[in-house]
C-alpha cells in the first residue's frame, strides 16, 4: 500500500463518526446491491463478496450480490453505469471495465471517466514476470540479454488483452524486444505450454504460479507493483530489476454510478477500511494471493486516472488497433 493511501487508511479509522455524520439523510433505508461483471469464483467476484457480506452489519442493511457476466465486463458495467446515483448500487471494479476497455474497443455503451466513480479498494493482486526454470535465466537484465541474442524466437503467452498488454509495458519499457505473441483462450493452457517450454514468459496475476514457483518448475523474475509480494518477498520488483516506471497489478475495488454524493461514497469507505483490517477478512485475502488496500474515494479516483493514463499509453505505444 503507497503511503497516500495508508494515511488515508489511518484517518478513515480514526474518524468513523464523522464518516457516518456526513451521509445524506438517514441513508441506506434499503438492501444495496453489488454487481460483479464476472462470472462467479474469479478473484473480482471473491473479493466483491468477501467485503459486502460484511458491510450488512455497520450499514443495516443487506447488501446483495449480483453476477452479471459478459463483454469483458462491459456488460455489468454498463448496468452500474446507468443506476441511479444514490448509493444503492455498487460496481466491483477492476482495471478492464474501468481502465483498459476504453482504448481496445471502437464503442462502449457507458463512458468510464464519467459514469464510474470511485468508493474504495479493496485488494491488489500483483503481477509476476514468470518464464520457464528450463530457461535458464534468473534475472530479468539475463531475460533481456538473451531475447535481444535471440530474435523473434522468444514466445510470449496471452489469455486475454491485460495479459498483453503488462507485457507491452516491459516491452516498451525496456527499449523494444522482438518477442512473439501467442494467444490462448484461458490461462490453464497458457500455463501448460509455459511448464513445457513451449512458451518462454508470461507476466500474469501472481497467485496462479505460486506452487510452480515452491517446486522450481517455473522462476520468477521480477513483481509489476511498487513493492515487494508478501508472499514473494526474495523477488525483486521491475523498478529493482532495472525497468523503471514499470507497474502492473491487478486489483478489485468498489466503484459507484456517477453523480453518487461524496458522503456516501466516503461512509461506505470508512466501512470498507474497518473490514479489510479484521484478521479474518486479511487471512482469507492472503490465501488468495491478495493484498489489502482500502483508502478513501478520492485516492481511488486519483488511482484510475493513474490507470487509464498508463494503459492508454501502453496501447499506444504497441500500435493495438481498437476492435
Amino acid at each position: 500500500m503507497s503511503p497516500t493511501r495508508r494515511s488515508a487508511l489511518a484517518l478513515s479509522l480514526l474518524a468513523p463518526g464523522l464518516a457516518r455524520a456526513q451521509a445524506p439523510g438517514n441513508w441506506p433505508t434499503r438492501p444495496l446491491r453489488v454487481v460483479v461483471p464476472f462470472a462467479p469464483g474469479g478473484t473480482t467476484d471473491l473479493g466483491a463478496r468477501l467485503v459486502a457480506e460484511r458491510l450488512a452489519g455497520p450499514l443495516g442493511q443487506q447488501v446483495a450480490v449480483e453476477n452479471r457476466a459478459g463483454a469483458f465486463g462491459i456488460l455489468g458495467a454498463d448496468a452500474v453505469a446507468k443506476a441511479a446515483p444514490d448509493g444503492y448500487t455498487l460496481f466491483a471494479a477492476s482495471p478492464g471495465p474501468m481502465a483498459v476497455n476504453q482504448f481496445v474497443y471502437r464503442t462502449l455503451p457507458y463512458d468510464p471517466e464519467r459514469d464510474l466513480i470511485g468508493v474504495s479498494m479493496i485488494a491488489l493482486i500483483p503481477y509476476v514476470m514468470a518464464v520457464p526454470a528450463s530457461l535458464g535465466v534468473n534475472t530479468v537484465e539475463e531475460f533481456i540479454r538473451l531475447a535481444r541474442s535471440r530474435p523473434g524466437s522468444i514466445n510470449f503467452a496471452t489469455s486475454g488483452m491485460a495479459s498483453r498488454l503488462t507485457v507491452e509495458q516491459f516491452r516498451a519499457r525496456v527499449g523494444g524486444l522482438d518477442l512473439e505473441m501467442v494467444q490462448y483462450r484461458g490461462g490453464t493452457p497458457a500455463r501448460t505450454d509455459l511448464l513445457a517450454g513451449r512458451i518462454q514468459l508470461v507476466i500474469e496475476q501472481a497467485p496462479a504460479f505460486l506452487e510452480d514457483f515452491a517446486r522450481g518448475t517455473l522462476k520468477p523474475l521480477a513483481v509489476g507493483g511498487r513493492q515487494r509480494f508478501s508472499l514473494l518477498p526474495d523477488v525483486p520488483t521491475m523498478e529493482e530489476a532495472g525497468v523503471p516506471g514499470y507497474e502492473a497489478a491487478a486489483w478489485v475495488g468498489y466503484a459507484a454510478p456517477g453523480g453518487t454524493p461524496i458522503e456516501i461514497r466516503r461512509r461506505i469507505a470508512t466501512e470498507v477500511d474497518r473490514i479489510l483490517q479484521t484478521p479474518e477478512v486479511r487471512n482469507r485475502l492472503a490465501s488468495w494471493g491478495c493484498e489489502p488496500v482500502g483508502g478513501t474515494p478520492e485516492d481511488m479516483d486519483r488511482m484510475l486516472a493513474e490507470e487509464r493514463r498508463r494503459w492508454g499509453e501502453v496501447v499506444r505505444v504497441a500500435g493495438i488497433e481498437k476492435e
